[in-house]
């Protein structure tokens, strides 16, 4: 899992967190809610039954690793 709060961050950064299928909805679901400002994406992943989300913002992207442990890639 990565430390976010080790790093630092230009706001640049996609992350790329693998999440199961089911839990998509969930967290398009609070993207919604908190009526978040930035751009979010989810496609298939080549492992079956999960997917990709992309986002671009940090603290969003630790709080689904938080609620969901999901796996982070971090393209500069």
């Amino acid at each position: 899992m990565v430390e976010f709060g080790k790093q630092d961050f230009t706001g640049n950064e996609t992350f790329q967190l693998l999440v199961d299928g089911c839990q998509a909805a969930r967290v398009v679901d609070e993207w919604m809610e908190r009526n978040c400002a930035f751009d979010l994406r989810i496609r298939r992943a080549k492992t079956p039954k999960k997917v990709v989300v992309e986002l671009k913002d940090v603290i969003f992207a630790s709080y689904i690793c938080r609620w969901f442990g999901a796996q982070v890639n971090i393209k500069r």
